[in-house]
């Protein structure tokens, strides 16, 4: 039996073999595909990486295209990984995706190693970069910023007066009586758990502690019903709503920036700028609580996330 080829398995397909063989052309795609995504003939495709929060954005730029502008607006959302969505996007596949500003600095070729912690740094020079190198462009970033976060039960951070990672610090070092989880990863990876305790001088109090290692959706119910007193978490995760959890700051700035932005290329802004307006407003109406609210509608509450991006947007009065 003859097996149809979906645009969406040539997208992937592209994808796999760029990551595989590096920064390869994709040329070659378009003739499976039947022609590109649409640079100047006024149709956008939209992609999007392959979970809740990545999905969401997806379907907020189509529902805002689509309301906004008369392009002609095609959705690939839940393409795939960043790999597979910037080769797509690179290569004229696909005409935009939401890409964090860390991803694209730290995961994206050329990748760098310096930690950026300046939300308008990393967004400046990643921005002018990939205008540079690729012809690609960022419009405006979402303040909401997934990244790591060290998480408490909210009455326990209220009952001891903690709001920050350096009020923790200060309250260990006379209570290493308790309990810290987080993944095995984050406690080996130098951007982890090392690398906190370096930066904020941690050392000696946290060789006292107890860590455990668990899984990373499992950190915020063991921390929740009381089992730990600290995990890991990221900060977008709708479970921090769900157990009542809050984020301490991280005040000395450790951890690295992740503000998603629509990454477009140039061209297609070009050639179709009624699209920027709309993509800026949905990208400027995204606070952390915001999102975490449209993934717990997602994630934990199961509503469709085509269904749940509209919504929003006709709340906010976008659509």
């Amino acid at each position: 039996m003859t097996q149809k080829t979906t645009r969406r398995d040539a997208l992937k397909a592209a994808g796999a073999v760029t990551s595989a063989a590096g920064l390869t052309s994709l040329a070659g795609c378009s003739a499976i595909l039947g022609g590109g995504g649409g640079g100047g003939s006024g149709t956008v495709t939209v992609s999007s990486k392959q979970f809740t929060e990545q999905e969401v954005l997806g379907y907020l730029a189509v529902e805002a295209l689509k309301a906004n502008t008369d392009v002609n607006v095609q959705d690939e959302v839940g393409l795939g990984g960043s790999v597979t969505n910037f080769e797509a996007l690179k290569s004229g596949q696909t005409d935009l995706y939401w890409e964090y500003t860390g991803t694209a600095w730290a995961t994206l070729p050329p990748k760098h190693s310096e930690v950026i912690t300046d939300p308008e740094e990393i967004y400046s020079k990643v921005q002018s970069e990939f205008e540079s190198e690729y012809d690609i462009t960022l419009l405006d970033r979402a303040p909401f910023n997934n990244t790591y976060v060290l998480i408490v039960r909210e009455q326990w951070a209220n009952d001891n007066g903690i709001e920050s990672i350096s009020d923790y610090v200060s309250w260990a070092q006379n209570n290493t009586d308790h309990t810290m989880v987080m993944n095995a990863e984050f406690q080996e990876r130098d951007d982890g758990w090392p690398g906190l305790v370096e930066h904020y001088g941690f050392g000696d109090t946290a060789d006292q502690l107890t860590v455990k290692n668990v899984g990373s959706s499992l950190t915020y119910e063991v921390v929740g019903e009381g089992e730990a007193t600290i995990g890991m978490g990221f900060n977008t995760n709708p479970k921090i709503l769900k157990f009542d959890l809050q984020s301490l700051e991280d005040d000395k700035g450790f951890f690295p920036v992740y503000n998603p932005a629509p990454m477009v290329d140039q061209a297609v802004v070009e050639e179709n700028p009624s699209i920027e307006e709309p993509l800026n407003e949905v990208a400027n109406s995204l606070s952390t609580e915001t999102i975490r609210g449209l993934n717990r509608k997602v994630s934990i509450e199961q509503q469709d996330a085509r269904t749940v991006a509209k919504n929003y947007l006709k709340s906010e009065g976008i659509v």
